[in-house]
């Protein structure tokens, strides 16, 4: 069993992407967002329209790159602005790659947003796939002036770093995903201590990175969650269903979508984009 865990959401998203000019009315604006000492790289999409406009935080899933998907660029014409950054530790972003920088990371580019000319403050929302839905959700639970959440097969890092120090196995599998990810600079950099100790700051940080029992803080905003229940990488029961379950008890105005194949965005992203018409930015 090859594991092409949170890199899989990113390639499928990537893998619709039209060329940059056609997909885009104005290209894509590279930026640079201080982060922790260090850099964020992203890609900001302006979108077409008069006045501030209602923006987006896009997180990819990890290794995050420099993909855009093709759904920015449907956002953008739609009116929102798209921000859509590299983690630290992954593509041209510097620093190293961890969960607790991935964090701080989400709400920097959230306040950046904020702050950025053409944007209205109080309307940014966030919009995550894989890696990056769990991100979204996390970001969204510590800022509660965060509009709404998108998160399309979220792979719950909490979980699947619980997992790697139950399950020998599953951590050696997924050491070996990780070792191939870092062998690119590219693609990820860990840092001297390499995937092992990024694993096991992982493990003891387990609790912490769980979003379940955040789910509460969501309990004011609507938010959008799709899972695939085939999913391979964030399997169905152990990452969508808990979540839908915590949203559930927490009486958060959510809407879920489940279908039936695996760990693939694609599969939602009609049904996201109309979420965030529909829901994201009514007054």
């Amino acid at each position: 069993m090859k594991l092409t865990l949170l890199a899989a959401a990113a390639s499928c998203f990537a893998a619709l992407s039209a060329p940059l000019a056609a997909m885009a009315q104005q290209a894509p604006i590279e930026v640079s967002i201080p982060s922790g000492g260090e850099t964020v790289s992203a890609r900001l999409l302006v979108g077409e329209g008069e006045g501030d406009r209602p923006a987006i935080a896009l997180f990819n899933g990890f290794p995050s790159g420099s993909n855009v998907p093709r759904v920015a660029g449907e956002l953008q014409a739609a009116g929102y602005t798209v921000l859509v950054p590299s983690y630290r530790g992954t593509g041209a972003s510097g620093g190293e790659f961890s969960l607790d920088n991935a964090r701080v990371d989400g709400q920097v580019v959230v306040d950046w947003l904020r702050h950025h000319d053409g944007i209205d403050p109080d309307q940014v929302a966030v919009f995550g796939v894989s890696f990056g839905g769990w991100l979204a959700l996390h970001t969204a639970a510590s800022d509660a002036d965060i509009r709404c959440v998108v998160a399309l097969v979220p792979a719950d890092m909490g979980v699947i770093a619980d997992r790697w120090g139950r399950d020998p196995e599953y951590a050696a599998l997924w050491r070996s995903e990780l070792d191939s990810f870092a062998a690119d600079p590219e693609l990820a950099r860990f840092g001297a201590g390499g995937p092992g100790v990024f694993m096991q700051a992982s493990i003891a940080g387990a609790e912490e990175a769980r979003f379940s029992p955040k789910a509460a803080a969501l309990a004011d905003r609507p938010v959008f969650v799709a899972g695939g229940r085939t999913d391979p990488a964030a399997p169905f029961t152990d990452h969508y269903g808990p979540l839908v379950a915590a949203l559930r008890a927490a009486e958060v105005p959510f809407a879920a979508l489940e279908f039936p194949g695996g760990h693939n965005p694609n599969e939602a992203k009609a049904a996201a984009v109309s979420f965030i018409e529909r829901s994201c930015f009514a007054d």
